[in-house]
């Protein structure tokens, strides 16, 4: 499987706001902006569900929700750490 890297689904640019909400870990990642069009790529294109799974700086995290606020154009993704050998 196919294990996208948050910084690379995502422009940098546009009207919208990623920002990233980690469970039982300590790190913390960038807001990023976006267009709203852009939530087409939280979709793998191999199997057309929602990416389970991304990479922070290389760590492997289970996604464990997707929240989207219209109103302040603003994606919020939490994501907890996965263990690789039980892994994607």
């Amino acid at each position: 499987m196919n294990v996208p890297e948050y910084l690379e689904l995502f422009s940098g640019q546009g009207a919208g706001q990623v920002r990233v909400r980690l469970r039982q870990h300590d790190g913390k990642i960038a807001s990023l902006a976006f267009s709203p069009k852009e939530i087409i790529s939280l979709i793998a294109p191999e199997s057309d569900i929602f990416h389970q799974y991304l990479r922070f700086d290389d760590y492997l995290f289970e996604v464990l929700k997707y929240e989207i606020e219209p109103k302040t154009q603003t994606l919020t993704i939490v994501a907890t750490p996965k263990q690789e050998s039980n892994s994607a």
